[in-house]
């Protein structure tokens, strides 16, 4: 009786698409993707592989295309060792009689670094096998520490992240999530450590340099006591790696929430923290304007007005935090002395980076072979970072050195950190180097210097004259609504800046910097 008492199960209430309840839970999880053993008629999300035996079709009538038919969920012969980056299972693992072979199969299915997601029906809430409104094809009734123990007989190396139970409203079951370590790691349980005091959570999604800007009030609130998460795009968790102001980073798959499912998430994911951030919007959409925005098109004296407010002020803005700015990239001692060492290899004088080309087209510098020939005549050397579109360009031995995107985006921004003079677009490496105290000199497309560049350190910004659009407070996917030079096919704001301009400013910078 007091087991039935216990119960949160109800007949009524109670059956449905279980993963439904926990989608956006696991979600950071299954970022890159993996597997979904178990599906049923429907996958967890969609950028996953699901896999189903069908035989709730045979029991249930429950109609189920999954991506891979199997008779077996504990024989998965078909994918290698630790070829997934994620196994997520939802109510399947009590239909198999030999539940620990099933566990082991899926973890050997798991990379190193990679999660095993388990929902499962909690034997404390859901009516027992044999009991009435149970599933009569249940072989087990499980509470988390059968699965813990069955774990540690099967995984020499792991990491419990999650274990809950999950008995609100109309779920009757608990959730776990095991990470795949290193092997000699041992077997850790950080979900039973001590939770932090205060909590707070960024929420930074575009490029790599968009993600940059949530360095500044990731600072500021590690230094008022928080536990610091920032949600970031793929492409953004690589810049924010080792910053140690952020103490975890959830990185959000491309493509696989539409709109409403976005909001959802962050609802879900808002509550779990003191203090939300939502950054979205507060420079793209408010002082960036998209071409499927009205502000786009509005008369260029009223963008301006609008618009002309600086990003980090924004940023600050919606986070609730004073205007004490600290952008930064933080390279790992192994990255720096990899940067020292290629530096090393160069010839000696000062070292500038270039960096021509941003993240849009309106962001090319057509001047770049030109400003490095002058560069090398005056015996600095050029390393050239970065995209570099469709220039035409030739290195200058030994004095310009043209990397473009082969280095890593960690190397290169390492590098960069040792530059004498950074001169560069509106890009990732700009604003990488954005507090640092080496001279910049920013070739400003769209946006002003109060835009940008306003509390830089050391930084000329580089405003194009006689360009009547400039700036225009525009992202360009082309440049379909840019003024062009004519000459290089590059956007007149670009354009404008001329080589020997650039070069002359730069030499007479270092002189000073010399004689100072």
């Amino acid at each position: 009786m007091a087991l039935v008492e216990r119960m949160t199960w109800n007949i009524n209430t109670s059956n449905g698409f279980e993963s439904d309840k926990v989608r956006f839970d696991v979600l950071p999880y299954l970022v890159r993707g993996g597997l979904d053993i178990g599906c049923g008629p429907k996958k967890v999300w969609p950028h996953l592989i699901g896999i189903d035996s069908g035989k709730d079709t045979q029991l249930f009538g429950v109609q189920m295309k999954p991506d891979i038919m199997v008779n077996s969920a504990e024989r998965l012969h078909l994918f290698a060792d630790a070829s997934a980056d994620s196994v997520y299972s939802s109510h399947t693992l009590e239909h198999i009689e030999n539940y620990k072979a099933a566990l082991a199969e899926w973890w050997r299915l798991v990379k190193v670094g990679g999660y095993l997601v388990l929902y499962l029906p909690h034997r404390d809430f859901y009516p027992n096998v044999g009991q009435p409104g149970s599933n009569p094809d249940h072989k087990h009734d499980f509470v988390p520490l059968d699965i813990i123990g069955a774990m540690a007989e099967i995984a020499a190396d792991f990491d419990l992240l999650v274990s809950e139970d999950r008995n609100g409203g109309n779920e009757y079951s608990f959730l776990q999530v095991f990470q795949k370590k290193q092997a000699g790691y041992g077997q850790a349980f950080s979900y039973d450590l001590p939770k932090p005091e205060k909590t707070a959570a960024i929420v930074r999604i575009g490029a790599k340099g968009d993600a940059l800007w949530a360095s500044s009030p990731a600072a500021l609130l590690k230094e008022q006591g928080y536990h610091v998460t920032v949600y970031v795009a793929t492409t953004g968790e690589e810049v924010l790696r080792h910053d140690p102001n952020v103490d975890r980073i959830i990185t959000l798959p491309n493509s696989v929430m539409d709109d409403e499912d976005l909001l959802m998430f962050w609802a879900n994911q808002a509550v779990k923290y003191d203090k939300w951030i939502n950054l979205i919007g507060s420079v793209e959409q408010r002082l960036l304007f998209h071409p499927s925005s009205n502000e786009f098109f509005l008369p260029h004296k009223l963008r301006h007005q609008l618009a002309d407010v600086n990003y980090m002020e924004m940023v600050h803005d919606y986070a609730d935090l004073p205007y004490d700015f600290r952008q930064k990239y933080f390279p790992t001692a192994e990255e720096l002395r990899w940067a020292h060492e290629v530096r090393a290899k160069l010839p000696a004088g000062p070292l500038l980076v270039l960096n021509p080309c941003g993240s849009g087209p309106a962001k090319t510098w057509p001047h770049a072979q030109e400003f490095m020939r002058l560069m090398a005549d005056a015996g600095v050397v050029t390393v050239l970072l970065g995209d570099t579109r469709d220039l035409e360009l030739e290195e200058i031995e030994p004095y310009a050195v043209i990397v473009g995107t082969e280095w890593p985006v960690r190397a290169a921004l390492a590098f960069a950190q040792l530059a004498d003079v950074v001169v560069a677009t509106e890009s990732m490496i700009s604003n990488a180097v954005a507090q640092e105290q080496m001279l910049k000199v920013m070739l400003l497309s769209h946006s002003s210097n109060e835009n940008l560049t306003k509390h830089w350190v050391n930084t000329a910004a580089i405003e194009p004259r006689g360009v009547l659009c400039h700036p225009c407070h525009r992202i360009h996917a082309n440049l379909s609504f840019c003024a062009k030079d004519s000459a290089s096919g590059c956007s007149a704001c670009m354009a404008s800046a001329t080589a020997a301009t650039m070069a002359g400013f730069v030499i007479e910078q270092l002189k000073e910097s010399k004689a100072a």
